[in-house]
């Protein structure tokens, strides 16, 4: 576990599969983070679920957010596609419930898996595609501070009626500000 001042960052658990299963399903949070845009059944999140859980290739890791003070789920965070020869991954995440975000909770899980992401697993540069409309993404990058702009794909995503372009954005272990 990786325990910041408010929240919580542990292996994600079947026990979280219900809430997940949900924001699977929430329009609003499959636009913001590029998910699947087909309706999910609870048998296919427990399949996603099992997969994830089950999975021994270490090229991804799940960790759910609980919030201290409650003890309550509020979020997943993840690395993927970790290349250990070049020590790179991809990561992303989600604060599912509309009254869990802003709250900071996302900034500072941010900075726990980044520590764990360098320190421990001795990456060198995570990486993420963001929506260019995600203002909320992009303005936690800002904060988190040190991301570079490594690339832009022109009209990449497709949501109400039109294509939106997808940012590529990187931190590298020295532009690592939250050491």
């Amino acid at each position: 576990m990786l325990i910041g001042e408010k929240i919580i960052l542990r292996p994600l658990k079947m026990a979280d599969l219900e809430k997940t299963h949900e924001w699977r399903n929430n329009i609003e949070l499959i636009k913001m983070t590029q998910g699947v845009r087909f309706p999910k059944t609870l048998e296919m999140d427990k399949a996603w679920f099992d997969n994830a859980l089950n999975d021994k290739s270490n090229r991804n890791i799940y960790f759910g957010i609980d919030e201290i003070e409650t003890n309550a789920f509020v979020g997943i965070f993840q690395l993927n596609s970790i290349d250990y020869i070049s020590g790179t991954a991809i990561w992303g995440f989600i604060i599912g419930d509309k009254d869990k975000q802003n709250k900071g909770y996302g900034f500072e899980a941010s900075k726990l898996l980044f520590n764990y992401a360098f320190n421990v697993l001795n990456l060198r540069k995570i990486f993420s595609y963001l929506s260019a409309f995600n203002q909320y993404s992009i303005g936690m990058h800002e904060k988190i501070g040190g991301f570079i702009e490594e690339g832009r794909l022109r009209k990449h995503v497709y949501f109400d009626g039109e294509y939106h372009d997808v940012i590529i954005l990187s931190l590298f272990r020295e532009n690592f500000i939250g050491r």
